[in-house]
């Protein structure tokens, strides 16, 4: 977890000395292996989560259709299930987007990382994070971010310079986001993939079980 989420369960009245902060990681050698499902980018951008308002998938269609405005053949995919399925897709719909949205809801991780390294950004409007998996599955795809500027994804991702932070609620400032780097050149775009890939390379499971066997020790001292 993050140093946010400690900070959640202190404000609910965990005991500080029964939290510790090991972090998080990807499996590293599963992603690379994958090669993307075309050679072309079939999607300008991805979004991976459960589907529901607190991811705001709902923020995200009102996204989208603003990137469609100046980019009319802009094509997103969305990969998640949950409760607000149905209402997804009565709003993609309704906002007259089912030419330029696919909804995946069933993606095993292989066939997963194979779809995101198909797109050219990762679109990340949630509204709350424990630690943000997501983002570092993307990264280590390759992929730039454009994120809501929440306070787990700038602790865990904000030091990363393809992980574009917009205020949240901001839709406009998401879109010309989005759009300013899908506009990007074939240059930039390998420059994007070097550097995401890169930062995510400090996440390491290794460290996480250390940090977790050194508290299971030190409870057990206790």
């Amino acid at each position: 977890m993050s140093k946010f989420t400690a900070d959640v369960l202190r404000n609910y009245g965990v005991c500080g000395n029964k939290i510790r902060v090991s972090g998080n990681s990807i499996d590293h050698e599963l992603i690379e292996r994958i090669n993307p499902a075309t050679s072309a980018k079939a999607y300008d951008g991805v979004f991976v989560g459960r589907i529901s308002k607190e991811k705001g998938i709902f923020d995200l269609l009102e996204i989208w259709r603003i990137v469609k405005r100046a980019k009319p053949d802009a094509r997103l995919l969305i990969v998640g299930s949950g409760l607000e399925m149905p209402s997804l897709k009565e709003g993609i719909k309704a906002t007259g987007l089912e030419e330029n949205i696919t909804v995946d809801d069933h993606c095993p991780d292989e066939r997963l990382y194979r779809l995101m390294k198909s797109c050219r950004v990762f679109i990340f409007p949630s509204l709350f994070e424990g630690w943000g998996i997501a983002t570092a599955e993307a990264l280590a795809c390759g992929l730039p971010v454009v994120s809501y500027d929440i306070p787990a994804i700038r602790e865990i991702f904000g030091k990363c310079e393809t992980v574009f932070l917009v205020k949240v609620k901001d839709i406009m400032g998401m879109a010309s986001t989005i759009l300013s780097v899908i506009d990007s050149g074939a240059s930039e775009f390998l420059s994007f993939q070097s550097t995401s890939k890169e930062h995510v390379k400090k996440f390491s499971w290794t460290d996480v079980a250390r940090t977790d066997l050194e508290a299971l020790v030190s409870a057990l001292k206790r």
